[in-house]
């Protein structure tokens, strides 16, 4: 409990003037201004006699929404003590990111009287934010001291990157079909009696025993047997921090991450289980759901220990996909020739990639003899995917992600 900004100044004044009376020998003037020196004391004591034994929750609906979309935070409060304490300011702390401080009175509480207040946030960046802790103040009549109480409690809220409604579509042949339609049932086999066979496992039916493998590797092989074939998708996302323009939201990476949580959620949605795949992360989105990938991309940031190296690596991993989308940042020859070879996995690859000349254009530094070495790199980094088998798209300021992904050459629409 303390004095306000009003409180302290009329006990001041009152000292100042209880003071001079005794010096002029004023006797009015000095029980006026111990009059005036009770009211801030007198609030003191008061809120010491009526102050709040309080309770509080706080629930969030829902606990993960999607950038730019509301979610309700209902606080509840719940006065467990004996007596009615005056009416309440409730201040919530909020990361600045999500708004102003809300603030909201409630009316006096009777004893075990519970009450429910509402507000509405609408996060604008993806991101995870703690909402608390929540700060409760009550002053007396007239607003000469306050009482302070906190509850520590925090609650998490997860911002998902925003999802651009992209276009339902499949690939060309047949492959990558919307849910709903049959998929074609086909043997899981490539050719090669190692890849075709696997061990003798207790239980085996004898007549699956692949003779002439079991000759060959000295142990009972067996055919594998006919399995539903399933379409796959792989999004690669590029979080090296040397490889993005621009900062904050309005930077080549976050353009990425909006990008790869679009792609994974459209595929998802048209049955084609895609793998999110990172240098640092691997998710697969298996029956339409893509959460655990969503609540990734709510925080993957830039990092300086993101080799691509380690993101082609997991994506050879996976033998067949029926298409790959990338989201790369600048990239070099060299690092082109890298990935040129997924184009031979995966039948249907496209690759969003950062033209650094183009994102973030400035007077002058098209005559930079760095600028002009970026636009070379970027147009021999984008020839070498375009002759592996690649279709590149290059990312300036301002695409359109909606429009790009209808221009694919690699799909052919197909209704929702």
């Amino acid at each position: 409990m303390e004095l306000t900004g009003r409180g302290k100044t009329l006990l001041a004044v009152s000292v100042a003037v209880g003071l001079t009376a005794l010096l002029v020998g004023e006797g009015d003037l000095l029980r006026a201004a111990l009059l005036a020196a009770i009211a801030p004391l007198g609030g003191l004591v008061l809120l010491q006699w009526t102050r709040p034994e309080l309770e509080s929750n706080r629930v969030l609906n829902p606990a993960q929404v999607e950038a730019g979309q509301q979610t309700q935070v209902r606080l509840g409060i719940q006065n467990i003590g004996r007596r009615r304490p005056p009416a309440l300011m409730l201040e919530d702390r909020i990361p600045y990111r999500l708004g102003n401080r809300p603030r909201l009175v409630l009316e006096r509480l009777a004893p075990g009287a519970r009450s429910v207040v509402n507000y509405t946030i609408a996060p604008g960046s993806r991101g995870a934010y703690e909402l608390g802790p929540l700060t409760v103040r009550c002053s007396d009549p007239f607003g000469l001291a306050v009482s302070h109480q906190e509850f520590p409690m925090t609650t998490p809220l997860i911002v998902t990157p925003r999802i651009e409604p992209l276009s339902s579509l499949r690939l060309p042949g047949g492959a990558g079909l919307s849910s709903g339609e049959s998929q074609a049932q086909a043997v899981a086999i490539t050719g090669n009696d190692d890849i075709a066979v696997r061990e003798y496992r207790h239980g085996d039916d004898l007549r699956r025993v692949h003779w002439k493998a079991s000759a060959h590797r000295g142990e009972l092989m067996v055919r594998r047997e006919e399995q539903p074939w399933e379409n796959s998708a792989a999004v690669l996302l590029d979080v090296r921090r040397g490889a993005h323009r621009g900062e904050g939201d309005l930077s080549s990476f976050e353009w990425m991450v909006h990008a790869a949580a679009s792609a994974t959620a459209r595929l998802a949605r048209d049955g084609m289980a895609p793998r999110l795949v990172t240098t640092n992360a691997e998710f697969e989105c298996r029956r339409g759901d893509f959460s655990q990938a969503l609540r990734y991309l709510a925080t993957v940031a830039p990092t300086s220990s993101a080799p691509l190296p380690g993101m082609v690596e997991k994506t050879k991993r996976h033998r067949s996909v029926s298409a790959i989308v990338a989201m790369l940042g600048h990239l070099t020859p060299e690092e082109a020739a890298l990935l040129g070879p997924l184009a031979r996995r995966g039948g249907h690859c496209t690759a969003f990639v950062l033209d650094p000349t183009r994102w973030a254009r400035h007077e002058g530094r098209s005559q930079d003899p760095r600028e002009r070495a970026f636009a070379e790199q970027h147009r021999a980094a984008a020839a070498a995917l375009g002759g592996a088998g690649w279709q590149v798209v290059p990312v300036v300021s301002g695409i359109e992600l909606r429009r790009e992904w209808m221009r694919l050459g690699m799909w052919r629409g197909a209704a929702a």
